[in-house]
C-alpha cells in the first residue's frame, strides 16, 4: 500500500512465502469486481478524495463539474491505480503478508493482472481527459503529476517505494498532491494556496509512512527490500517521524481557534512515534500501525468541523453548540442503556421434571482461597440436576488447591469433584485462559461454565436457567454481566464505570438481538460463560486466543467466527462479583483492561476518553459555568445534560442492582476513572505489558 513500508516477501527467518490461493471462481465478472476493489482499497477512499474536495470547495465555495469530475476521480480510479499498479508489481512480496488479507488491502492473484490494467485504463483516461477539457491547465497537470506519483511509486525502473527518504517523501505526495489539485481546479491562484497548511499535510504524510515502515524492518531486510526504516534504523526513524507529526500539529496554530482545533486533531499522532521510541519492536510498531488507521478517522472528524465552521456552515452562538454536543453525547449512553433494558432478559426457568445435561463448573484461581468456600457453597446450593466441579489452580501460593479441597469434601461428599494444578504456562498465554483450557481439557459434558473465583451464585436456580436458555436458543455461548458487590465507599466510587461503560457505550442490544454478528459487536462476560462443550471445541476454545487481554470479548468473537450465536441475558439476578477488594485495586484494574478492551488503538482509547468526558463530566460542571459567566444557555441546557446523566446513572444503578448513593458520587467516580485511563494509554504508549496477579500478558500485545 502507499503509506506503508514495503510488504514481506518471506519471514525474516527465512520461511518461504505461502502458495499463492486458489480461485476457484476464476474469471466470474463478480469475482473479479470483488478483487478489484478490495485491491483498490475502499478504507482509503476518503485519503485521497477528501483532501481534494476539501481544498477545491475552499477555493470555489461550491461545486461545478470541474470539481465533481475530480472528486470522482480521486474517489475510486486513483486509489485503483495507485494500489492496483503496487499489486501487480508486489505479488510475490504481498502473498506473505497477512496484512494483505485484511482491511488493509486485498491480495491481488497473478491472473487478474490483465483485468487490473484494463480497469485502471477504463476507469482513469476517460476521467483524465475530461478533466483537461473543464479544469484549468494548472490543476489538470497537477492532477496528471499525481497519477505519476502513484505509478512510479511502485513500477520499475524508479520504483520509489524501495529507495530510503524518497519512499516517505513519494508515499506523502499521494495524498498532498489531490488537495493542490483541488485548490487549483476549483481555481485558486497557486499564490493564493494556503501553503504553510500544504506543508502540514506533507510534513503528516511523510511521518505516517515512517510509521509504517518500521513495522516491516525485519521483512525488509531479509528480502533485500530498502526503506526509510530499513536505512535509518527504528529509533531514527522515529524521531522522523516525531518531528514531522509536532510540524504538522504546530504549523495550524498560526491560524486561529480553528487552527488550534486541527492542531489538537493532530496531536496525538505523537503518540505513535513515542511508542516505538519507547519500544522499537516490531510489535509495537504493529500496534502503532493499527492506532494510526483509526485516528486518521478520528482526526479526520474533528478538522472537517473545523472547515465547516471556517466556512460557515455553524453560525449559532458558542455555547449552543457546546450544549447541543453536550446534550447528544449525553443522550447516546442513556439510549443504548435503555435499549439494552428493553432486550436483555433474565434466562427461563427450567420445566418441572426437564432433564438437563451434566454439566461442568470450572473454576480458574490463583490466589483466591479467601473467595473460594463462598464461590463453592453457592454452587453447591445450585439446584442443577447433574452437576460435577473442577478447580483450577494456577500456580497458587496461598494454599488456594487445599482450601478447594477440603470445601469440596465437606459440601459434597462423594462427588466426582476434581481440584486440579495447572502445569506453567507456555509463554504467550495468559493465565486464566491457560487454567480454562487445561481444565476444559480434561472433561466431556455436554455443557460447561467458566466461573470466575470473585463471583457467587446468588440464585439456586441459576445454572438451571443458564442451561434451559442455552438449550431454547442453542446459543453456543450464554453469558450476562453479574452485579457488582462493592460494600466499601471506595468501591462504590470507582466501580460504577464499569456498568456506566458496558452498558452505555457498547452496543447489547444489537449484539443480543443478533446472536452477535458480525463478530465485531460481540460482547461476553468474563466471570459468567456458560458454553455448549460442542460449540467450544468447534471455535477453539481459549486456545484460540490464548494471550487475550479481554479473553470472554474475544472468546465471544470467536464462537461467532465458527457460526454459533452469542446470547446476552441478564446476570445481576443470578450472581454477583466482587473483583477488587478496595478502591486501588479497582483503578489499578481499569489501568489494566483500559486500553486493552479497546483492541489495543490509542485511537479508540482517546475517542473513549473524549466521549466519556463530554457525555459524563461535561454535564457535572456546564450549570456551574452558565451560573458564574450569567449564561443562561449554558446554565439551563447544562441541567438538561445533567439531567440525561442522572437518568441513566439511575437506571444503571437500578437494572445492575447497585447502591442509589453510588449515583451522587458520579462526579468523583468518573474523574478517578480517567485518571486511570489515562495512566492505561500512558502505560500503552510506553510499550508496558499489562499485569495481572505478579504476571504480564506477555502475550497479548504482538
Amino acid at each position: 500500500m502507499t503509506m506503508d513500508a514495503a510488504p514481506h516477501p518471506a519471514s525474516p527467518d527465512g520461511t518461504p512465502p505461502p502458495p499463492a490461493p486458489g480461485h476457484a471462481d476464476g474469471a466470474r465478472p463478480g469475482a473479479v469486481v470483488r478483487d478489484l476493489l478490495a485491491a483498490s482499497r475502499p478504507l482509503s477512499w476518503v485519503n485521497t478524495a477528501l483532501p481534494f474536495a476539501a481544498a477545491a470547495y475552499a477555493a470555489l465555495r461550491g461545486v461545478d463539474l470541474a470539481v465533481l469530475l475530480g472528486f470522482l476521480y480521486f474517489l475510486v480510479p486513483f486509489n485503483l491505480l495507485m494500489y492496483g499498479v503496487n499489486d501487480i508489481f508486489d505479488y510475490p512480496s504481498d502473498v506473505a503478508n497477512p496484512r494483505k488479507r485484511s482491511v488493509e488491502g486485498g491480495l491481488l492473484p497473478p491472473d487478474r493482472r490483465r483485468a487490473t490494467w484494463v480497469a485502471v485504463a477504463v476507469t482513469n483516461v476517460p476521467l483524465l481527459l475530461a478533466l483537461a477539457v473543464v479544469a484549468p491547465p494548472a490543476g489538470t497537470a497537477v492532477v496528471l503529476l499525481a497519477a505519476l506519483a502513484a505509478v512510479v511509486y511502485s513500477a520499475p525502473p524508479l520504483r520509489t517505494k524501495e529507495r530510503p527518504l524518497l519512499d516517505s517523501l513519494t508515499s506523502s505526495s499521494h495524498f498532498v498532491l489531490p488537495a493542490v489539485a483541488g485548490f487549483l481546479v476549483g481555481g485558486m491562484p497557486p499564490a493564493a494556496i494556503p501553503w504553510p497548511l500544504v506543508a502540514a499535510f506533507f510534513a503528516w504524510g511523510v511521518a505516517s509512512h515512517a510509521v509504517g515502515a518500521v513495522q516491516d524492518i525485519a521483512y525488509d531486510r531479509a528480502a533485500g527490500i530498502g526503506s526509510i526504516a530499513t536505512a535509518a534504523g527504528p529509533r531514527a526513524t522515529a524521531w522522523l517521524a516525531l518531528a514531522c507529526y509536532a510540524l504538522a500539529a504546530a504549523i495550524p496554530l498560526a491560524y486561529g481557534p480553528l487552527g488550534v482545533l486541527a492542531a489538537l486533531a493532530l496531536a496525538p499522532y505523537l503518540l505513535l512515534p513515542l511508542s516505538i521510541l519507547c519500544d522499537p519492536s516490531e510489535a509495537q510498531a504493529r500496534r502503532a500501525w493499527r492506532s494510526f488507521l483509526g485516528l486518521n478517522f478520528l482526526a479526520g472528524f474533528v478538522i472537517t468541523q473545523a472547515l465547516l465552521a471556517a466556512w460557515g456552515f455553524y453560525t449559532s452562538p458558542v455555547s449552543v453548540v457546546i450544549v447541543a454536543a453536550t446534550c447528544l453525547a449525553a443522550g447516546v449512553p442513556l439510549l443504548m442503556a435503555l435499549a439494552a433494558e428493553a432486550s436483555l432478559r433474565l434466562p427461563t426457568r427450567a420445566a418441572p421434571g426437564a432433564v438437563l445435561p451434566p454439566l461442568t463448573v470450572v473454576v480458574p484461581c490463583r490466589d483466591e482461597a479467601a473467595r473460594l468456600p463462598a464461590l463453592l457453597a453457592s454452587v453447591a446450593g445450585q439446584d442443577h440436576p447433574d452437576l460435577a466441579i473442577v478447580v483450577a489452580d494456577d500456580g497458587s501460593t496461598d494454599g488456594s488447591a487445599a482450601v478447594a479441597r477440603a470445601e469440596l469434601a465437606r459440601l459434597r461428599p462423594g462427588c466426582a469433584d476434581v481440584v486440579m494444578t495447572v502445569p506453567p504456562k507456555p509463554d504467550g498465554w495468559a493465565g486464566k485462559s491457560w487454567a480454562c483450557d487445561r481444565a476444559a481439557a480434561t472433561v466431556a459434558t455436554p455443557h460447561l461454565l467458566f466461573l470466575d473465583a470473585d463471583t457467587t451464585l446468588t440464585d439456586p436456580s441459576a445454572l438451571t436457567r443458564l442451561a434451559t436458555e442455552q438449550l431454547r436458543t442453542r446459543a453456543g455461548l450464554v453469558t450476562g454481566v453479574t452485579r457488582y458487590a462493592m460494600p466499601t465507599f471506595a468501591e462504590q466510587a470507582c466501580i460504577p464505570q464499569l456498568p456506566m461503560t458496558i452498558l452505555g457505550l457498547l452496543p447489547l442490544a444489537p449484539a443480543h438481538g443478533s446472536g452477535g454478528h458480525p463478530a465485531a459487536i460481540a460482547f461476553a462476560y468474563g466471570p459468567l460463560l456458560f458454553v455448549d462443550r460442542a460449540a467450544y471445541a468447534r471455535c477453539g476454545g481459549h486456545a484460540a486466543t490464548p494471550g487475550s487481554e479481554r479473553e470472554d470479548v474475544d472468546l465471544a468473537r470467536t464462537f461467532v467466527r465458527a457460526g454459533d450465536r452469542v446470547r446476552l441475558v441478564r446476570a445481576a439476578p443470578l450472581a454477583a462479583t466482587r473483583h477488587y477488594p478496595d478502591g486501588v485495586g479497582a483503578l489499578a484494574a481499569w489501568r489494566r483492561v483500559f486500553v486493552a478492551y479497546g483492541g489495543g488503538s490509542f485511537a479508540v482509547a482517546i475517542a473513549s476518553l473524549g466521549l466519556t468526558t463530554v457525555a459524563w463530566l461535561l454535564p457535572c460542571l456546564l450549570p456551574l459555568a452558565g451560573a458564574i459567566v450569567g449564561d443562561p444557555i449554558l446554565f439551563g441546557g447544562g441541567l438538561v445534560a445533567l439531567g440525561l446523566v442522572v437518568v441513566f446513572r439511575l437506571l444503571v444503578a437500578i437494572r445492575e442492582r447497585m447502591p442509589l448513593r453510588t449515583v451522587l458520587w458520579h462526579p468523583l467516580t468518573v474523574s478517578l476513572t480517567t485518571i486511570a485511563q489515562v495512566a492505561s494509554l500512558v502505560d500503552a504508549v510506553r510499550g508496558r505489558p499489562p499485569r495481572w496477579r505478579g504476571r504480564p500478558f506477555e502475550g497479548a500485545r504482538t
